[in-house]
């Protein structure tokens, strides 16, 4: 279940926020008590948010209780370090005093004493009771079992985002569940942080994206918005520049589905039959499709295409998600994709998995 394994790699998915700024400085003490260090000569705090840039260090020679005083920065997520690297525990930089303890053998540590600290460990606790009932009802073929907790997860987010919209937990639980809200909901979201919170800059990068991402998003009822679609201008195998533009306005095409893929993504994959179907039985009638692939080895984007017998247009710079036009749709995961219609440029639907691209083309090719 891709939603209850999502909240155990969440941690992984806070690097990719941008970095606080510089107007929100907290001061912070990180005290820890940790069995097992003996064989440890330094631990170093790392800001996993802003570069990984080391922040401090403790010569701890095996000692187990240590401090870091007077830690000044911007409301952050850091790691405790050995000097080679390995992890002894995650914490939030938010100001006041951090309290970390546990066994370092074990890879049992954890940070509290912060709101943000606090709540990042009952998430754990909870998740992690989640995903075990979650397993237990797949092992049993208890699907009515399963439902019953991706709504109970589906809740817990929710709670957890209603609690800490005054810390920087609550950002991260926004980060995670933006990706099934639209942008308009995400925006309504961050405007109910507390005025603290909306003051960081790095909610302006949030609000930021949020409004990039509007403008390439279906409408929704009763918005004053129209979607239009970005322009892209990237090589196909042969090394031709092909624009999306070009093929919007190419006579005959009614409607695009601009579809962003790579050959190591499995559900990109997984995609692939619904998409040569829909282009077998549309294509005659004025559809087509724009690829653009996240791969960054020519041969596998290119072997993929011959393998698969793509007959669209395919486009790649070979970037994987530095691909420019991942910035200009937003684009976070894959597969993602967006269908145009020709007629205006507007687009009129994201999303289209599986069977639904079919039934959206049936119906409006009839």
């Amino acid at each position: 279940m891709s939603d209850m394994k999502r909240i155990f790699v969440m941690v992984a998915a806070i690097v990719a926020l941008m970095s606080c700024g510089s107007n929100a400085v907290v001061k912070s003490d990180i005290c820890c008590d940790i069995e097992n260090l003996e064989s440890v000569e330094t631990i170093y705090l790392v800001d996993m948010w802003d570069g990984r840039n080391v922040l401090d260090s403790v010569k701890v020679e095996g000692a187990k209780s240590f401090c870091f005083k007077g830690v000044k920065h911007t409301p952050t997520f850091a790691r405790l370090m050995t000097e080679q690297k390995r992890p002894v525990a995650m914490l939030f930089l938010e100001g006041g005093k951090v309290v970390v303890s546990g066994d370092f053998a074990s890879g049992e540590v954890v940070a509290s004493g912060t709101p943000a600290n606090d709540a990042l460990n009952a998430m754990m606790v909870r998740s992690n009771e989640l995903y075990e009932r979650y397993r237990q009802a797949k092992a049993n073929n208890d699907a009515k079992a399963a439902e019953a907790v991706e709504a109970e997860h589906t809740a817990m987010q929710q709670e957890l985002l209603d609690n800490n919209k005054d810390n920087i937990f609550g950002l991260l639980m926004l980060r995670e569940m933006s990706y099934g809200m639209s942008a308009r909901e995400v925006l309504d979201e961050l405007a109910t942080f507390s005025a603290e919170v909306q003051s960081w800059p790095v909610v302006a990068k949030m609000k930021e994206k949020s409004e990039r991402k509007l403008k390439t998003e279906p409408q929704a009822e009763g918005s004053d918005y129209v979607p239009h679609y970005i322009n892209i201008e990237q090589p196909t195998p042969a090394g031709e520049m092909v624009s999306l533009q070009s093929v919007v306005e190419k006579e005959g095409n009614r409607y695009i589905l601009l579809d962003f893929w790579a050959s190591w993504c499995g559900p990109c994959m997984g995609e692939m039959p619904y998409l040569k179907e829909a282009y077998e039985l549309y294509h005659g009638k004025g559809f087509e499709i724009y690829g653009v692939s996240f791969d960054n080895k020519a041969e596998a984007w290119k072997g993929a295409i011959d393998k698969l017998g793509v007959k669209w247009v395919n486009v790649s710079t070979l970037q994987s998600f530095d691909n420019p036009a991942a910035k200009d749709y937003v684009v976070e995961s894959i597969p993602t994709n967006f269908l145009i219609d020709c007629s205006n440029g507007v687009i009129i639907a994201k999303n289209l998995r599986g069977e639904a691209v079919l039934k959206k083309l049936e119906e409006l090719l009839k």
